[in-house]
């Protein structure tokens, strides 16, 4: 059984605060500490066999300070204040930032270091005189679904890079990462292949107007007129748009597997969004209703991203 399952875990709260405590901290000697504590060891055989006064002297010199390291390395964490903020959904294959805000609580807490085990070290230093300090690490390899980062890892070597002192911080504040988008795929609408081809492009429909530009729009609905007579980036909208839904139906999607499936609904979903018609998501078990916008937008691909896991 390794170290790590049966150490004690600093939990965070309902809200993600936790503050490292005394019994929670563990410390070690770096392999710099295991020479230098050798290298005591001879200076205090040499000083005995030879009777030398001043060996004698410089040698519990420093291993009063060796000592003291002891006690700086352990305090450097203790009472270190942590909020685990998460971080925004990505999508498979991206990396997932993950915010953690550390505050020294009225002390400076030079060269703390930071990681997950799927993460690489982020080191940090404390002032006592600033706001708290939010760092982001970064996840590599998350697959989709709502993931537990785990276990936060908090270690710091100051002063001497003699010992190394750390704890273990249970992040209450799980990862969303959504499907990978697929390639292309235009599904087929409830009322015919027409009110489809209206959702990417217009089709035949009559111009409805213009609205502002959103990210996401593609480049064929842009009024390059206006832009280039300097009245700013615009979409056009069509008729067709808002008056039949686009349905995003399991049934439809291309792929033999099924994250393959959800690969070629999460493009759909976002094409939609982008193109400003209203659409709504079929999956086996589930309806979501036409919508349109970032909470419904968000609602779809956390469905498709949970989807047969239990939690969508």
């Amino acid at each position: 059984m390794a170290f790590a399952d049966w150490a004690r875990v600093e939990r965070v709260s309902s809200v993600g605060r936790a503050e490292i405590g005394a019994r929670r901290i563990y410390i070690l000697p770096t392999r710099y500490g295991l020479m230098f504590g050798a290298l005591l060891f001879l200076m205090l055989l040499g000083s005995v066999n030879y009777v030398n006064n001043p060996g004698h002297l410089l040698t519990f010199v420093l291993a009063g300070l060796a000592a003291n390291a002891i006690y700086q390395t352990w305090r450097n964490l203790r009472g270190l204040r942590l909020v685990c903020h998460g971080g925004p959904p990505v999508f498979s294959g991206d990396s997932v930032p993950y915010s953690v805000e550390l505050n020294g609580a009225g002390r400076a807490r030079p060269a703390i270091q930071l990681m997950f085990d799927d993460s690489s070290p982020v080191l940090v230093d404390i002032d006592s005189e600033t706001r708290p300090q939010r760092v982001q690490l970064q996840l590599q390899g998350i697959p989709r679904g709502l993931h537990d980062p785990g276990r936060l890892v908090v270690s710091t070597r100051y002063p001497m890079g003699l010992l190394c002192a750390w704890c273990y911080v249970a992040c209450s504040r799980p990862m969303l990462v959504y499907p990978k988008p697929g390639a292309q795929w235009t599904p087929p609408g409830a009322s015919g292949d027409s009110g489809a081809h209206a959702a990417w492009g217009g089709g035949n429909d009559d111009f409805a107007g213009l609205r502002g530009y959103r990210p996401g729009d593609l480049p064929s609905q842009i009024d390059w007129k206006s832009y280039a007579r300097e009245r700013g980036l615009n979409t056009r909208m069509f008729s067709g748009q808002a008056a039949t839904p686009l349905w995003i139906d399991w049934v439809h999607a291309p792929g033999g597997d099924i994250e393959s499936r959800l690969s070629a609904l999460t493009r759909a979903v976002l094409d939609a969004e982008a193109g400003g018609r209203r659409y709504g998501l079929r999956t086996p078990g589930t309806t979501i209703a036409p919508g349109l916008g970032p909470a419904h937008r968000h609602q779809c691909l956390r469905h498709l991203a949970l989807y047969g896991s239990g939690d969508a």
